[in-house]
């Protein structure tokens, strides 16, 4: 029976954490090993992560100084001996079958990563989360994993038709990972790139990958009620940390040679990130026409006029093709409006 490595990078999570390690070890797939890394917090985690490794032999707990999720995640892969990898969030849990039905799956189709569907979870609403539109049981060979890896860079064509899953691809979590694929993936700490460094670690980590199964199931489930959460907090400096990121993607696309369907990705991106820029922006403290200058500064550099000249509007549905002409034309006052709508829109259908 294969061993299945759980990965579970731990800080002031709390409140969540039994929820998590509980889902875990009471996974209809016996032969696990949870390895729980706390990082450096100063909450009940550290005992929390201890007593768990107390009760279950099945359990490691890694204590380390507080270096951020990546990193946390890098610690544990080097503990781990499985032969396969899951990666879960702390605040986040798994259904009891997902080591069960993930592993069926890379045994039935000799895949070397298997990518599932999640469930975002609010206070009164769930939302099954499918990660490619298509629905049903997808197999990519070798000769097309180059298609999935530029579709973690960005969007193109027909793809820009469904914005929301933009990124849908990225995260390590919800994908079974066999051993020699992790160890082509590139750890990349989010404090450097804010967001994102989940698919830089995709990105290297599927030239390794002979074949990618997808599989229509919602088998993670991705709390989204968290308000410590990194994504939840504005950051000052996330258009500057966005910038390293696009510099990472760019070093690949070179290393890569320099496909144009890869470059062509990396401007969509590029374009579309005016949006998490946005409702990152409507956090600020200092007001809205604060709000409106940033963005609008942002929008007069180089590379965001280049892939706003460049981005196909034609496939997009009627909002995102006006934000994205506000965007372009740097109609920041209504784009800060249009933000405000767009966000309590999406809490009220969260309720």
């Amino acid at each position: 029976m294969q061993k299945i490595s759980v990965v579970v990078p731990v800080y002031h999570v709390a409140p969540y954490l039994d929820k998590c390690v509980t889902s875990i070890l009471s996974q209809t797939y016996p032969n696990i090993e949870l390895i729980l890394v706390d990082d450096g917090g100063d909450d009940e985690c550290p005992a929390i992560c201890d007593r768990y490794a107390a009760e279950d032999e099945r359990v490691l707990c890694i204590h380390k100084e507080n270096g951020g999720q990546s990193f946390a995640r890098k610690d544990g892969v080097a503990s781990a001996t499985g032969e396969y990898f899951l990666f879960v969030d702390a605040d986040d849990w798994l259904e009891p079958e997902t080591v069960e039905k993930s592993l069926r799956a890379a045994q039935q189709y000799d895949a070397d990563v298997v990518c599932f569907g999640y469930k975002r979870i609010y206070e009164n609403n769930v939302f099954d989360t499918p990660v490619f539109p298509d629905g049903g049981c997808q197999i990519w060979e070798a000769d097309r994993i180059p298609e999935l890896r530029r579709r973690i860079i960005g969007l193109v064509g027909q793809e820009l038709a469904n914005v929301e899953a933009a990124d849908r691809m990225a995260p390590m979590w919800g994908k079974l990972y066999r051993r020699n694929v992790v160890a082509a993936g590139i750890f990349v700490s989010e404090r450097e790139v804010g967001s994102s460094e989940d698919a830089l670690f995709n990105l290297y980590a599927l030239s390794r990958c002979k074949r990618f199964v997808y599989i229509d199931e919602f088998l993670y489930c991705y709390r989204k009620t968290n308000e410590q959460a990194t994504t939840r907090r504005y950051r000052r400096d996330l258009v500057d940390k966005w910038e390293r990121l696009f510099d990472y993607f760019r070093q690949y696309i070179s290393e890569n040679g320099n496909d144009p369907a890869c470059a062509e990705a990396l401007r969509n991106r590029i374009a579309l990130s005016a949006l998490g820029i946005g409702l990152n922006e409507l956090g600020n403290p200092d007001g809205f026409w604060a709000k409106a200058k940033n963005l609008r500064a942002v929008l007069r550099r180089p590379d965001r006029r280049e892939a706003y000249a460049e981005l196909e509007m034609r496939y997009f549905p009627f909002k995102w093709k006006v934000f994205f002409l506000l965007c372009k034309y740097r109609q920041t006052e209504l784009l800060v409006f249009m933000l405000t709508m767009i966000r309590k829109l999406k809490r009220m259908s969260a309720r």
